[in-house]
């Protein structure tokens, strides 16, 4: 299999590809390490991981061997980006997700250490009201114990009113029980880690 290469970069609607392949989207905020879990995922460094949240300020395409779309999202909740530029692309996701019909799942990334706020509660309720299945997963379980680990899985499945995932994307664990969820959805990527990027 051929490496994950972005295929388009959108800000409004027309720059969408066609409607075809199936598509699975990445929501999350700005630094839930969403970028980190998409690299970590496809077993490349495909999306640029930044130490300043909210870089991504297009909706990323990226061709997974011409057989399904990974659709990174811009963060919400962190941009500092100008007010014109954050509505553009906020106006653009809207589209997406209330009309795509290729779109067959969504993954929803937070910090395991945060509870619910109001923007998870909507793409719940977005994911309830169009049948997308959600695929919650919390991120940076490397900077809990086992012990809080289980609990915050505990306090966030009661949340959720789902299974989450407990992941550390940086360390590439707790991957595989994602990837076999989305192997359900038929989207399953590759399977490798990415290399971790460097300290800085």
């Amino acid at each position: 299999m051929r490496a994950p290469v972005l295929a388009h970069s959108a800000l409004h609607p027309r720059e969408f590809p066609p409607e075809g392949v199936p598509e699975l989207a990445m929501l999350g905020r700005s630094n839930a390490g969403k970028s980190t879990l998409l690299n970590a995922l496809v077993g490349a460094r495909v999306a640029h991981v930044s130490q300043d949240p909210g870089r991504t300020r297009r909706i990323h395409f990226y061709d997974m061997n011409q057989r399904w779309f990974l659709v990174d999202l811009p963060g919400y909740g962190y941009a500092k980006v100008p007010t014109r530029v954050r509505a553009e692309f906020g106006q653009a996701v809207d589209h997406y997700l209330s009309t795509r019909q290729s779109l067959v799942g969504a993954i929803l990334i937070q910090d395991v250490r945060r509870n619910l706020e109001p923007e998870e509660e909507l793409l719940l309720g977005w994911s309830h009201t169009r049948h997308i299945p959600l695929v919650v997963v919390a991120n940076k379980a490397d900077k809990l114990n086992q012990r809080e680990r289980l609990q915050r899985q505990k306090a966030l499945e009661s949340q959720y009113r789902q299974p989450v995932h407990i992941i550390s994307a940086y360390r590439g664990t707790g991957l595989e029980a994602v990837r076999g969820q989305l192997a359900e959805l038929g989207v399953e990527p590759p399977g490798q880690r990415a290399p971790a990027p460097p300290p800085t």
